[in-house]
């Protein structure tokens, strides 16, 4: 995580650069309008538009991940309850039908 916050500041420190010896004023079209405007803010514009463009496709990489862990630790707390179940069984040398959980239906997901 500390790498890719390393390199996107890297990128932003390039584009900024980059904006600053490119300030010169253009025109730019757009259909009917014309407009006046410095370069630099051109690609500072366009750079926080690419930003702004992968956001949403970010957001739903971090929800997918976050269901995963989530389910990944719903699996782990399920199987630590049944090895310790098996562990009080091996102690007590029960039939494992008796130590089975009262709600089978959480044993039985995965």
């Amino acid at each position: 995580m500390q790498f890719i916050i390393v390199i996107s500041m890297l990128f932003a420190l390039f584009i900024a650069l980059f904006a600053i010896q490119n300030a010169t004023i253009i025109t730019i079209n757009i259909l009917w309008y014309k407009f006046n405007m410095s370069q630099a803010v051109i690609i500072l514009a366009s750079a926080l538009f690419g930003i702004f463009m992968m956001l949403p496709f970010d957001i739903v990489k971090r929800i997918k991940h976050g269901i995963k862990i989530n389910d990944l630790n719903n699996k782990i707390k399920r199987l630590d309850e049944e090895l310790n179940m098996f562990k009080v069984k091996e102690s007590t040398n029960k039939p494992v039908a008796e130590l089975q959980p009262e709600n089978e239906s959480d044993a039985k997901q995965e």
